[in-house]
């Protein structure tokens, strides 16, 4: 009994280890193929979800594929982050281990741009400057009240716009000063565009001060921008922003994709 123990633990040790074997040199010919299709300067890191990977690799139909690059080059960013997570991706398995694979077909694919906070302030010349989603009431004024033009981006109902929290260093009147500005992230025309709306100041000598209007209004012009994120992994359309800590983000979803050596197509 005790022979027959060891047996099965070293068969299913063995079974185990073929998955994962298995996995790894399909996610190297996934990574490759995806490299040359959007072009990137590495291989991307590919994660194949679900155990084991055998019974789909026997199927072609993979439950949850995962794709990553960072520090992709889009026009004047340096740091871009690329994020695809395909479900349902259905493609011979033959083909994907023999590297001879030209097209495959996923149910649903979510694809995402991150632009890092880094490349950001140097794009728009803010020292130090850090990247985080905005408390809900945020656009409130004083008295707690929010225009009603912000009223759906308070409630979190469109997909399109986000509050941001951007914290840097400017230089006033000869003088750095840190500072807090509230801004509207907005979705137009396949580029995010940040909109400052609120600013506080707060100076380490004097504590926190308030700017006269002219001065307040320079400072807040310094983090108003437009940035281009490039095209999403595999053309989708962006359709929705959002704020992580660090960074801002650009998504979008489509069903039924076909992506082939000859381009990508849906539906």
């Amino acid at each position: 009994m005790k022979k027959l123990a060891i047996a099965l633990v070293i068969t299913v040790g063995l079974l185990v280890g073929a998955d994962f074997g298995a996995a790894a040199i399909a996610e190297y010919q996934v990574s490759k193929k995806v490299a040359e299709q959007l072009k990137l300067r590495e291989n991307p890191d590919v994660r194949i979800n679900g155990f084991p990977f055998l019974t789909q690799a026997i199927a072609g139909n993979y439950r949850d594929v995962q794709l990553a690059a960072n520090a992709v080059q889009v026009g004047k960013l340096n740091e871009v982050g690329i994020e695809a997570d395909l479900h349902g991706a259905r493609v011979s398995t033959a083909d994907v281990l023999s590297g001879t694979a030209d097209h495959f077909t996923v149910d649903q694919l979510v694809a995402r741009v991150k632009l890092k906070a880094s490349d950001i302030a140097r794009l728009i010349g803010i020292q130090d400057l850090t990247i985080e989603p905005a408390q809900k009431d945020a656009l409130a004024d004083d008295d707690g009240n929010v225009s009603s033009a912000d009223e759906q981006l308070t409630a979190g109902t469109d997909d399109t716009k986000a509050v941001v929290q951007l914290d840097g260093t400017v230089n006033i009147a000869g003088s750095d000063n840190k500072v807090r500005v509230i801004a509207v992230l907005s979705l137009v025309n396949g580029k995010m565009q940040i909109e400052p709306r609120k600013l506080d100041l707060n100076n380490s000598a004097l504590g926190r001060i308030e700017l006269p209007k002219l001065f307040e209004q320079s400072v807040l012009k310094q983090f108003s921008t437009a940035l281009d994120p490039g095209a999403l992994p595999f053309e989708i359309n962006p359709t929705a922003v959002r704020v992580e800590r660090g960074a801002l983000v650009v998504e979008g979803t489509a069903e039924n994709v076909t992506v082939s050596s000859s381009g990508v197509s849906t539906g």
